[in-house]
């Protein structure tokens, strides 16, 4: 039996949800033959699940699932006021971890639908709730289930939301009569693709993650050299193919929601960088570790941090960077405290350099020192 939910919009928007909709259980095989060929094409990253077949079996998290409900939450918040201009090199956060953890919230709001949808069912259904943390191919869910399309920079772009809404999905035993996806409203006009600094959008619709700032301030590890300059003043994420895109021209400067107004001041939009080189684990886990980039950890965040400080240029970044390469027990961030200092130059950088250089036992932090040394002064 297929059961018609003839007020899911409604019973969405009481959940605090902005939309829902039903999407196959079962994919198209168009969807997995875009999927495999990313496999084939090197363009999965460890984020992701790299099976195919598992991105496309709802039935493998809920036997016998039969429908999929798709809901979008516009992030928490989108901006804040700009900072004092001088009070010195400042960050930039993607909108989606300046507010509360949005995976908290939106699997609340879909817990909150799914009661009342299995109120509308003569039986309890055997459900399960999932938010990013999961196999399936979210986007194209989503645009199966009427919320949106897809974009030429890969995003899902809603109606009311933008590129900006953060996506779940509630898997069910049921069949829901399914919803109808949206023409496509892509404009096609390739600014996206004009806006990328590392052309990581090598085409419409084909993404190469690996040259993505997004997935290079989250990706662990030692940032490639030739990619550090275009990370900019980057800490998490990047939205400029968003940014320019006209769908979300419209959308309000800032946002918030009942449970924490706007702006979020855990993790504003462009915090000063320095601090976050002291920030004890504390003081992580109380401000950005209750956001979406907490998963990342002190680290990561740290490390973009000293890149973001290399690429202000400021000299009075010097003395923090400093502290960095002799007092650090971090490799990961010594290495790229000897690139930052050798990108801002002058004399007391060079001086760092030189008695790091000395002590320093490490070999990829030697291999730096050597190169950042090479760098011509100011």
């Amino acid at each position: 039996m297929v059961y018609r939910l003839k007020n899911l919009a409604e019973m969405a928007a009481e959940a605090g949800l902005e939309m829902a909709g039903v999407a196959p259980a079962a994919a198209p095989p168009r969807l997995r033959a875009l999927l495999q060929r990313r496999l084939d094409e090197g363009r999965v990253t460890p984020f992701e699940e790299g099976d195919p077949a598992r991105r496309v079996d709802a039935a493998g998290l809920l036997p016998g699932c039969r429908s999929i409900i798709v809901v979008a939450m516009a992030l928490p918040c989108t901006g804040e006021e700009s900072p004092a201009p001088a009070a010195g090199p400042r960050g930039l956060v993607a909108r989606c971890a300046r507010g509360p953890d949005y995976h908290l919230l939106l699997a609340s709001r879909a817990k909150r639908l799914l009661a009342m949808i299995a109120e509308k069912l003569p039986a309890a259904p055997a459900a399960r709730i999932l938010v990013d943390r999961s196999p399936l191919v979210e986007r194209e869910l989503a645009r199966l289930a009427g919320l949106g399309w897809i974009g030429e920079n890969c995003t899902l772009i809603t109606p009311s939301a933008g590129s900006y809404a953060a996506l779940g999905t509630i898997l069910l035993d049921r069949a829901l009569e399914e919803s109808a996806p949206l023409p496509q409203g892509c404009l096609a006009c390739g600014r996206c693709r004009e806006a990328c600094p590392t052309g990581a959008l090598r085409e419409p619709y084909i993404l190469d993650p690996y040259r993505c700032l997004s997935y290079i301030t989250q990706a662990p590890g030692i940032v490639p050299a030739e990619m550090r300059p275009l990370m900019g003043a980057r800490l998490y994420g990047c939205d400029l193919c968003q940014e320019v895109c006209p769908h979300n021209a419209a959308l309000p400067a800032e946002g918030g929601t009942k449970e924490q107004p706007a702006p979020f001041s855990f993790f504003p939009a462009q915090p000063l960088l320095e601090p976050i080189l002291q920030m004890t684990r504390k003081e992580f886990d109380c401000t950005v570790g209750l956001t979406a980039a907490g998963w990342r950890g002190k680290s990561i965040l740290q490390r973009n941090a000293v890149i973001a400080l290399g690429n202000s240029g400021d000299s009075d970044a010097v003395p923090a960077l400093a502290h960095v390469l002799k007092r650090d027990s971090r490799p990961l961030l010594r290495l790229h405290a000897a690139w930052a200092l050798g990108r801002i130059g002058g004399s007391r950088a060079r001086r760092s350099l030189e008695l790091q250089l000395q002590r320093e036992t490490e070999p990829a932090v030697i291999a730096e020192l050597r190169q950042a040394l090479k760098q011509p002064g100011p």
